[in-house]
């Protein structure tokens, strides 16, 4: 995704090292880490919304295009029976 091979990993690694210390490190990496979390969670809500936001947009297309349904047809009374209820 982001296209980092190993090596850029282990520099910029040493890099943080260096520049942050070995004692505070840990818990920058633990910020960093939920900072991801969250963020993917957010990106992950937006691709459910834009898929859905997607699947309706399709579904009112294909009803737009779709001819129109033909009203039902009322049932047929029996044999020897009235509609006035009476026979």
């Amino acid at each position: 995704m982001l296209d980092i091979a190993w090596p850029e990993v282990i520099v910029i690694g040493a890099v943080a090292l260096v520049a942050i210390g070995p004692k505070d490190l840990p818990r920058v990496m633990h910020k960093l880490g939920q900072w991801t979390g969250k963020a993917r969670g957010v990106i992950n809500d937006m691709r459910r919304a834009f898929d859905q936001l997607n699947y309706e947009t399709e579904i009112a297309e294909k009803l737009k295009n779709q001819p129109p349904a033909a009203p039902p047809a009322s049932p047929t009374p029996p044999p020897g029976h009235d509609r006035t209820g009476t026979a």
